[in-house]
């Protein structure tokens, strides 16, 4: 009720007396949820572990205010829909050394913010490429210009992905591509209308094409803007934390819960075979 249905915990009261008879009040919901979340504190570890050891990640972070200051929720989703949920004071680099490793060394798909720029191996997302080529009314001339061409290059890397080529193709198909896009940025920087448009994609010169080189891996980060909107809509719902467990109750549930969902799996069951073995519950 609180994470599928998005339920507060006065309507959780509600709903549970007036369905099953159950008398309870919104703090007996509040500790059964922290019950829970302890319960999966050995599950949300095992998720951090698969995150570091993941061929690849996608990752997106947006505010999450705790206490009324201000804090960002991270989202980790890796190549086998494994989901990851971090809260923490920071926007910043520290957050992945803490997560990842200061030694990470993987490849990770992001939207280009500044924290992930110094990592070894990024795939910048194309969707927040496209959006910014596109972005304005009337467009100049040479804004359109600009505009197809990146359009025509984001359509040929799908197709080119869509033949599952060999790897010796994928590794000169990129080098050729990270020529002709950098070729392309200084063509267009000459017009001053296309310059902030130009400076994004100069920014990820040599990043728009390392999904080449992980066979699988997507040129955009729609898979993590799809995990962590439902963070969006909870957040809404519920404003801000109110307390310091509260962050790490939500993120242990939270990462557990859209794990098993985008697995597949029967949540219900998953969650039951959870509880019975952390809280040690009978089986009758």
């Amino acid at each position: 009720m609180k994470f599928h249905h998005r339920g507060v915990l006065r309507r959780i009261q509600d709903a549970l007396q007036q369905q099953y008879g159950l008398r309870i009040s919104p703090k007996g919901v509040h500790d059964i949820l922290l019950r829970v979340g302890d319960a999966c504190a050995p599950e949300y570890e095992r998720l951090l572990q698969q995150v570091k050891a993941a061929q690849w990640r996608h990752t997106d972070e947006t505010g999450m205010p705790v206490l009324g200051k201000n804090h960002w929720l991270w989202v980790f989703r890796t190549n086998e829909d494994e989901v990851l949920t971090v809260i923490r004071a920071s926007r910043g680099r520290k957050v992945l050394d803490e997560i990842l490793g200061a030694d990470f060394h993987g490849a990770m798909v992001n939207d280009g913010y500044s924290s992930y720029r110094a990592l070894p191996e990024v795939q910048r997302c194309w969707a927040h490429l496209l959006r910014e080529v596109d972005s304005g009314v009337d467009l100049s001339k040479y804004e359109q210009m600009f505009s197809t061409e990146v359009h025509r290059r984001f359509d040929a890397l799908k197709a080119f992905i869509g033949k599952d080529p060999p790897m010796n193709q994928r590794i000169k198909q990129k080098l050729r591509w990270d020529r002709e896009l950098a070729a392309l940025a200084g063509e267009y920087i000459e017009y001053p209308e296309v310059r902030t448009k130009v400076q994004y994609l100069k920014h990820g010169l040599g990043s728009w094409h390392t999904c080449l080189l992980h066979p699988g891996m997507q040129p955009t980060n729609n898979i993590a803007e799809q995990a962590i909107r439902e963070h969006v809509i909870m957040r809404k719902i519920i404003v801000c934390f109110r307390s310091t467990r509260g962050p790490e109750n939500y993120e242990r549930i939270a990462s557990v819960l859209a794990t098993w969902r985008l697995q597949e799996k029967n949540m219900a069951e998953e969650l039951e075979n959870l509880l019975r073995n952390e809280l040690c519950l009978s089986q009758s």
